[in-house]
């Protein structure tokens, strides 16, 4: 018989316990409404069971974040700053940085938008004023990958 040490009464079995976790915070959850060892939120909001709802049924608070960073991308890219404070030029350089962050954080995974199809068309329609060989490779292995 193994000895009863105190590392022994902490240990998980082997396996997956989630099921376990989730039915036994289920439980809990239906008289508790919120169950954790630390609970904590943040987020004052004067509408928290409308937030709640956005959050699981539309999008969670990355997706918007990513939705707002790619309207300010395509606003930003396209603006003038000439006029702009040297304060100003700060700001617009440490979102870009932070949009960068973000996306090598995600694997520069591009979601195919609308907003995105359109700028990598006009990339594509650059590469062929500037490259057309390289752009006849890209063309191809487009007609390629989309055709399957």
């Amino acid at each position: 018989m193994p000895k009863n040490t105190s590392a022994s009464i902490f240990e998980f079995p082997s396996g997956d316990v989630t099921q376990a976790f989730r039915q036994w915070t289920s439980l809990w959850s239906q008289w508790m409404g919120q169950f954790g060892f630390i609970n904590i939120n943040l987020a004052k909001s004067s509408d928290p069971a409308l937030e709640r709802r956005i959050i699981e049924n539309v999008a969670g608070y990355g997706k918007q974040l990513g939705r707002v960073i790619e309207v300010l991308d395509a606003l930003l890219v396209n603006s003038a700053t000439a006029g702009w404070s040297a304060d100003q030029k700060k700001a617009l350089v440490d979102f870009f940085e932070m949009a960068k962050e973000i996306a090598a954080v995600k694997g520069n995974y591009i979601a195919p938008t609308k907003g995105n199809i359109d700028r990598f068309l006009e990339g594509i329609r650059h590469l062929k004023e500037t490259d057309e060989q390289q752009y006849g490779e890209v063309l191809e292995r487009l007609r390629r990958d989309l055709s399957t």
